[in-house]
């Protein structure tokens, strides 16, 4: 078996090591593969929230389970831009603050 000599020795460390690095830096991004994690809406999974009066903490939650990245409460009368946001969760409201209907865009 040939010997190595501390030149050659020299050069493969650093070789050796930045294929190391280089194989644990891979990337291990998760796919999204749910809406929240894809940030996309799903008014689905917040419609048991129908009924309940309107609060800073029911929107939050609207918004996590929905997988929303926005939310915005209408209410009767409100006027609304028309263009579609497919990341944003819209929160119809009656006139008491009592969610009637969820719906994304």
């Amino acid at each position: 078996m040939p010997r190595l000599t501390p030149a050659v020795l020299s050069l493969l460390a650093p070789l050796g090591v930045a294929a190391v690095l280089a194989a644990c830096s891979a990337s291990r991004e998760p796919q999204a593969t749910d809406t929240a994690a894809s940030g996309r809406c799903d008014a689905g999974k917040a419609e048991h929230l129908i009924g309940e009066n309107l609060s800073g903490y029911v929107e939050r939650q609207a918004q996590a389970e929905s997988g929303a990245t926005d939310t915005r409460v209408l209410k009767p009368g409100d006027a609304a831009t028309m263009d579609f946001n497919p990341r944003r969760l819209n929160i119809h409201v009656d006139p008491g603050g009592v969610i009637i209907k969820v719906a994304c865009g």
